[in-house]
This record gives structure tokens, C-alpha cells and sequence, in this order.
């Protein structure tokens, strides 16, 4: 027989929340309804889900997750404790197995998850990872995580799928995926101003309003961010807006529209040589004095559109969700990599079904969807005027397009084979294709040296396509009221994205090689097992896994694709290895990944002074084990890039009234810069501890806070973030880096008005 679990929900629609004239009676009973509504609790069979809301409160998806086969997690973004979280590193410090590189307080960097996207960076970064916002893809189709388009401040929590976990959403990812929840006019209902300032000229501020009247809600918010950057020549400037109505004709119909625009504006440090990382952190670094009067960039501006409806009754919800994304990318990677200029447009229609039904006598769920999505892109660059620093544009010399269908499919059945054993099989199929075509038809145009490269030879061509089955079969087992055994075997696949293509073909206009042809899809088959569960004062998380791939999709510097003859001084500026725009992918042969990814959280005193006070012990380490296996250029080498150990613990206090205290280190261990591993100690990046503080008071009904927080207090000096090479002979002076963060202080404030 199934276990009912009680899990709270959201605020429904509901009449008590129909507003009435703003005096002080009225905003009491308002408050006081929405208190009461969202304290309401439902019981809901453990493995229903028309029963529960759409978006599931986080409290339902959590004991959702935990009877799961797979590593998957969610993480509330609005009860964390008040801080700055300006990208996924600051909310997802204590989630294990995620590993984000640092590239200052903006958004910019790489996600990796169990290692994938190990040496990529710039736009597209991510692969491995799939986004999604309320389940509907965030970003380019053939690509991975579109960060900047990622805004934090609208997320009510955050859902983390480890590995083949990731097929809740129709993915079979190599690292997983990201569901963002939003909020809506029920979870956030009044308005609210909040923002903070700190160190290096970073200020945030947010305006947010949500609200519900009769059977229609609403949610809207605008947050700007700016940033000085910590770095010369690394200022961030975003601006953003969202919202979403939704509409419930019917108890049984559900209907939601949201909207995001926005726009960022990030500007490129250069990178500085890692032994003088101390002299020239902030400064920057270049003997010739040639980086600076540019104006390299990663400008993005973003629109999107969706539109979701659901049906449900009793047993089934049916979803059916066209989407629109257009982004277009304003990049001057380096003065010799030109203007490049490249706009996208994604639609698409995702369809999804849940249903609840006995299978042979068995309590079965099934799930099962459908997404179609087209993209055209359309890559141009240009040289830059003289005298402009890359500012203006010059003459045309590359005009391509773009286009790619994604065709996905994908199903999963969970059955209760046994009292408290539930088994799962999943499958995934798609079919992929990717089509880029040269048409620039202008005069043949010399590279112009420092202002941009030649014009196209009008043979940057590329046709093929990709499609695949991945499986995934795995158990979940409840042992013990709320402790679970589970594990999961699955395969899944990675395709060469439009950046993968863009690149190689860059490297083939300016040289005459061909080396496109040779890159091969991803493959991969993981194997994970793990344990989980809680007490009354304990909760933790255990996964263990191994991953053997074939074909990994990894990026080098372009130099090392290009023979030394023919490595002219154009050449070796334009695909010098410290520049973001140097690196291309390439296949391994046969790679490993394995790990172990743990966290746990405790309060090992309790009622100490007050009642309800208590100490609290927060912890997550992952380690990570990858390397090749047998290759034939680079043996059994450890991969570069993702550190072995990464560590990050807290520990505080919490008073009853709102008011906290607590102490954090952040751990990173050592990380390799080339694949064969050459180059001895000098081309390791070195481990560091960073310390970090935090004190502040958040009201018991959220209504304010007060909160101040310190980040790297001792002032190390780190590398955020570098780029992998083949081999340390590709260095020209050896390892560079971009510097992490310095010693900061940042001060906020929230307040809720109703």
C-alpha cells in the first residue's frame, strides 16, 4: 500500500486573498490569510502528482526527490539566509558535485557538474549541463547553460539532477541539470524593495510585487546589478526584468504566462601570469601594454517568452508549453579575433504527461514528453576601426548561418515493486542536426593584425546530424522511515554545439586545415550509488559514482591544433592561448570520471540560551577522480581543470527572533593546467582556503532583514579561473590566470511591504 506523506503547499487560489482598501485592519487580515494558506497542508499520495500544485512547493518536492533513484536535490533560494547571490557559486556552495569557476561577483564563468564542460569556457559554457526555468528550457538548444539569462533574484528554489536524474526533464545529461522555480503571485505575494552595496562598487537593488485576486495571480520584479569588478577592465553593468500571470479557469485548467527581458554588459580582463598573480591581481598584466585600449567584451541581451497550460484530474496532468528565446551576443573576445556579432532565435513546443495507475496490481507513475525546438543564429564579424579600441565596427568579413532541430523524447515509469521499493526505467531519444553555412559573398579582405582576420574563403560549411537512445535503470529502497538506499545505471550523450563549429571553422578559414570533420559525439555510461535520509536534528546525503566515456568532447588552446610552421605571428596572436577566444574542442578517446559527493547538515545544540535558539554545522565535499584512460597522447593523465577536492563548510548561531551568526571556509584543491600533465609544479594552480563570515536578523514572518557578510577575509591571493592547455610547450611564458576575488564586505537590507 502507498505511504500518504503531508507536504505543505503553496497558496492556492483563493478569495482570502481579494484585496480590500489599504488600511491597517485590512493589511493585518490580508497577511493573516496568506499566513493561513500557506500553512494549509495537503496530503498527497507519495507518488501522485496531479494532486500537487504546479509549481510544487519546495517542501513537496524535497520528500519528492528523496524517494528518487538518483542524486537530486533542491535548494530553497528565498530561506537561505540574506546574502549576496549574484550567481549560482554563492547559493549552491553547500550542494556537492557542482563546481563553478570564479570569474568575480558577475555571472560570467563555467558550470561543471561530475566534470563535464571540464575545459570549456565563454559563451558556451555548460556542456553537460541542461537549464531549465519551470521546467522549459533556458537557453540555446545546442548549447549549455546560458548563464547571464539565469537571474536569481526571481527563483523561489532551485531543483539540482545529478547525472540520469536529469531525465525528470527529458535530458540524459553527462552532468545533469538545473530547474529554476519561479516565483509567482501566490509563494511571493506583496511587494518588496531589497538591495545591497559592497566592496569593488558592487550594488544590487529589486523591486518585486506578487499578488492574487479571484481566480488570476501575477509577479512581477526589475533588479539592476553593477559591478566595478575587482579586476582592471572587469565591470559588470545587468539589467533585468520578469514577471508572470497565471490563470485558473477551471479547478482542472491552469494556464501561465511569463516574460524575462534583459541585458548585461561584462567587460574582459586580461589574465595575469599565475607566479605574479600577487603583483598584478587588480592590475591586469600585459608587458606590451596592447590589452588595455580595447574594449574586449561579452555583451548579452535577451527576450523570452512562455506560455504554459495544464489539464489535469485526479490520475493525470497533461502540459503543453510553446516558448520563444531571442538572444543576440556582442563579443570582442581580443583585438585580433575581430567583432563578432551573433544573434539567436529559439521556438519550440514542449508537451509533457504525468499519470498515476496500478500496473500489474503495482502502484505505478508515468511520465513521458515531447519537445520539438528549431534555432537559427546568425554569426558575423567584423573588423574594427582604427582608433575606436573595438568599438566600431569596420569591414564585414565573415557572414554565417546557422540552424538546428532538436527532436526529444523521452519516458520513465517508477513502480512500487515491493512495500517501500519503488524501480525505475527511463529512456531518452532524440535526433539533432546541425547546419552552418558560409554566406559571405564580399571582397576578399587581408587580415588586418590587431583590428580582426581576413574575410572568409565562403567555405566555413558544415551539414550533420546526430541522434541517439540513452537508457537509464534504477531502484530506490526506504529502508527505514526516511533514510533511503538508492542507485542508477544510465547512458547519455553530448553533440558538438554551434560554438564547437564556429571555432573549428575559425581555425580552418585562417590556416587551410581541415579539422572539423574529426569531431565525434559523447558517450558515456554512469554508475551511481548512494544513501540519504534524516533524523530530527541530522540530515545527509551520500552518492558515489563512475562514469566511462568515450569521444569526450574537452577544449585545448588552438595552438595546439596548428603545426608550428605554420604558426605565423598573426596566427600566434590570434589564438594565443591566455585569450578566451583560443579555445577549441577536441575528442578524447577514452576518459574516466568518478567521485564522491557528500553533504550533511546538523544542529548539534539546541535551546541553549532561549527556546528555539540553536548551533547549526552545515557541510559539502566532493571529490573527484578523472583522467584518461589508456589515451594514446596523453596516457592515464589527470584531467585539468576541476580541483580533486573542493570543500565548503559554516557553522553558527540562530536565535529564535531572526538573528544569526556564522563562520565559513571554502576549500579548493590543487588543479592541473595541461592535459599530458607536463610542466611540473610551475603549471599547477596551487590550492587555497578562503574564510568568510556572516551576521544579520531576518524577521520570523519575513516581513525585513538586516545582514552583512565578509568573503576571503584574510585576502589570499587565487586563480578563479584559467584555460587548459594541451601540453605546457603551448605556453608562451607560462601559466596564466584570472584572478579570484580579493578580501570584499558586503552590506543588504530587505523589506516587505503589504
Amino acid at each position: 500500500m502507498l505511504e500518504a506523506v503531508t507536504v505543505t503547499s503553496p497558496p492556492p487560489r483563493a478569495t482570502t486573498v481579494v484585496r480590500t482598501a489599504p488600511t491597517a485592519r485590512a493589511k493585518q487580515s490580508r497577511r493573516r490569510a496568506y499566513s493561513e494558506v500557506a500553512a494549509q497542508t495537503v496530503t498527497a499520495v507519495r507518488v501522485g502528482i496531479a494532486s500537487v500544485p504546479n509549481p510544487a512547493s519546495f517542501d513537496a518536492q524535497q520528500q519528492r526527490l528523496w524517494r528518487r533513484p538518483g542524486a537530486e536535490s533542491a535548494v530553497s533560494v528565498v530561506r537561505q539566509d540574506p546574502g549576496k547571490k549574484s550567481n549560482l557559486r554563492d547559493v549552491l556552495q553547500l550542494t556537492p558535485g557542482i563546481y563553478m569557476s570564479d570569474r568575480g561577483e558577475n555571472s560570467q564563468g563555467t558550470i561543471s557538474i561530475r566534470g563535464s564542460d571540464i575545459s570549456q569556457t565563454g559563451p558556451r559554457s555548460g556542456r553537460g549541463v541542461r537549464g531549465y526555468i519551470d521546467g522549459i528550457p533556458l537557453g540555446r538548444i545546442e548549447s549549455g547553460i546560458s548563464l547571464p539569462i539565469l537571474d536569481l533574484s526571481v527563483a523561489d528554489y532551485l531543483e539540482i539532477y545529478r547525472g540520469a536524474a536529469s531525465l525528470r526533464y527529458g535530458a540524459l545529461a553527462t552532468g545533469g541539470a538545473l530547474n529554476l522555480v519561479s516565483k509567482t503571485g501566490l509563494t511571493a505575494p506583496g511587494a518588496r524593495l531589497s538591495g545591497y552595496v559592497g566592496s569593488y562598487g558592487v550594488r544590487q537593488s529589486q523591486m518585486e510585487y506578487g499578488g492574487a485576486k479571484g481566480n488570476v495571480d501575477y509577479y512581477a520584479q526589475v533588479n539592476g546589478f553593477r559591478n566595478d569588478g575587482y579586476e582592471y577592465h572587469s565591470a559588470n553593468d545587468t539589467l533585468r526584468f520578469s514577471g508572470n500571470v497565471g490563470w485558473r479557469p477551471t479547478d482542472n485548467i491552469e494556464n501561465r504566462t511569463s516574460v524575462a527581458v534583459g541585458s548585461t554588459r561584462q567587460e574582459l580582463a586580461t589574465q595575469v601570469p599565475l607566479d605574479q598573480i600577487v603583483t598584478y591581481r587588480r592590475s591586469g598584466y600585459d608587458p606590451t601594454n596592447a590589452s588595455f585600449p580595447y574594449d574586449t567584451r561579452a555583451n548579452l541581451d535577451y527576450q523570452r517568452v512562455v506560455n504554459k497550460t495544464i489539464f489535469r484530474n485526479d490520475t493525470t496532468s497533461f502540459e503543453i508549453t510553446p516558448y520563444f528565446l531571442a538572444t543576440s551576443f556582442d563579443h570582442l573576445p581580443s583585438p585580433r579575433a575581430g567583432i563578432v556579432d551573433v544573434k539567436w532565435q529559439d521556438v519550440g513546443i514542449s508537451t509533457r504527461l504525468e499519470h498515476r495507475a496500478d500496473l500489474w496490481g503495482l502502484p505505478t507513475e508515468l511520465v513521458a514528453g515531447y519537445r520539438p525546438t528549431y534555432e537559427t543564429a546568425n554569426y558575423r564579424s567584423w573588423q574594427w576601426a582604427a582608433g575606436s579600441g573595438g568599438t566600431v565596427k569596420n569591414r564585414l568579413v565573415q557572414d554565417d548561418q546557422f540552424k538546428s532541430w532538436l527532436h526529444e523524447a523521452y519516458g520513465e515509469a517508477a513502480v512500487e515493486v515491493l512495500p517501500q521499493v519503488r524501480a525505475f526505467v527511463g529512456l531518452q531519444a532524440f535526433q539533432t542536426s546541425r547546419v552552418y553555412k558560409d554566406d559571405y559573398a564580399g571582397p576578399v579582405i587581408p587580415s588586418a593584425g590587431l583590428m580582426g582576420p581576413g574575410s572568409s574563403s565562403g567555405r566555413r560549411n558544415y551539414d550533420r546530424s546526430f541522434e541517439a537512445l540513452n537508457l537509464k535503470f534504477g531502484m530506490n529502497w526506504e529502508y527505514a522511515s526516511r533514510h533511503f538506499l538508492f542507485g542508477n545505471i544510465s547512458r547519455s550523450t553530448e553533440v558538438p554545439n554551434s560554438g564547437d563549429i564556429f571555432a573549428l571553422l575559425s581555425v580552418e578559414t585562417a590556416t587551410n586545415l581541415k579539422v572539423i570533420q574529426d569531431l565525434q559525439m559523447q558517450q558515456a555510461w554512469t554508475y551511481e550509488g548512494g544513501v540519504r535520509g534524516s533524523w530530527d536534528r541530522f540530515q545527509y546525503d551520500l552518492t558515489l559514482y563512475h562514469m566511462n566515456l568515450r569521444n569526450e568532447i574537452l577544449s585545448q588552446c588552438a595552438l595546439g591544433l596548428i603545426p608550428k610552421a605554420q604558426q605565423t605571428p598573426a596566427i600566434r596572436g590570434q589564438f594565443a592561448c591566455n585569450l578566451v577566444g583560443s579555445l577549441v574542442p577536441f575528442n578524447a578517446d577514452r576518459t574516466v570520471h568518478r567521485g564522491i559527493e557528500t553533504v550533511f547538515r546538523t544542529k548539534p545544540f539546541i535551546d541553549l540560551f532561549t527556546p528555539g535558539d540553536n548551533i547549526f554545522l552545515n557541510a559539502a565535499w566532493t571529490y573527484n577522480d578523472f583522467y584518461f584512460d589508456g589515451d594514446r597522447l596523453y596516457g592515464n593523465s589527470h584531467l585539468p581543470v576541476i580541483p580533486r577536492h573542493n570543500l565548503y563548510g559554516e557553522v553558527g548561531y540562530r536565535h529564535a527572533s531572526g538573528f544569526y551568526a556564522s563562520a565559513n571556509l571554502r576549500y579548493v584543491g590543487e588543479r592541473a593546467t595541461t592535459f599530458d600533465g607536463s610542466g611540473g609544479e610551475n603549471f599547477k594552480i596551487p590550492s587555497y582556503n578562503l574564510f568568510g563570515a556572516k551576521i544579520g536578523w531576518r524577521a520570523p514572518d519575513d516581513s525585513a532583514s538586516l545582514w552583512f557578510e565578509a568573503r576571503n577575509i584574510t585576502d589570499v591571493a587565487y586563480a578563479g579561473d584559467f584555460t587548459a592547455l594541451r601540453t605546457a610547450a603551448d605556453a608562451s611564458g607560462g601559466v596564466t590566470v584570472m584572478p579570484g576575488t580579493g578580501r570584499a564586505f558586503y552590506a543588504g537590507f530587505s523589506k516587505r511591504f503589504d
